[in-house]
């Protein structure tokens, strides 16, 4: 079917494909429809980046260092943070497992002869906790669009 929409090719490792394949499975949908799904839902947090970038590419020197400070700051944050989430999901695989369900979690190599297949990976008795991040003091609440202005 024809559509106005602009499209892009894209090419994926076996395991991401995988994934995709998986889930559009599941729902029911084609394998483009998972993928700009899930461009369409990381599109907001791709803008903010976007403008971020664009402010500190015409910063001074003084805030581009302290924006760099800022980033590494927050990628350790959120990679804690990932890590909190997978360890929730890995939590409810094992509730899966428990009641005999036995999800097929995919991971590098399943379904080859070295692995033989899918299986459970040794999880945590509990679910994982969300962990309390510091809030830290921001440079006066500035955001993307203010970061270039004085006063």
């Amino acid at each position: 079917m024809p559509t106005a929409k602009p499209r892009i090719a894209v090419t994926l490792n076996q395991y991401t494909f995988d994934v995709i394949a998986r889930m559009a499975e599941l729902q029911s949908c084609s394998r483009g429809r998972v993928v700009a799904d899930l461009l369409d839902s990381v599109a907001p947090a791709l803008g903010r980046t976007v403008a971020l970038l664009e402010a500190a590419a015409q910063a001074p020197q003084q805030v581009k260092d302290g924006l760099r400070s800022v980033v590494e700051d927050t990628h350790g944050e959120l990679i804690g943070i990932a890590g909190d989430a997978m360890k929730q999901l890995d939590f409810m695989i094992d509730e899966f497992a428990r009641m005999e369900a036995n999800p097929h979690v995919v991971t590098r190599g399943s379904g080859s002869d070295e692995t033989g297949g899918s299986q459970l990976l040794e999880k945590p008795s509990k679910p994982a906790t969300t962990r309390a991040v510091a809030k830290k003091p921001s440079s006066k609440g500035r955001g993307a669009k203010d970061a270039g202005k004085n006063g």
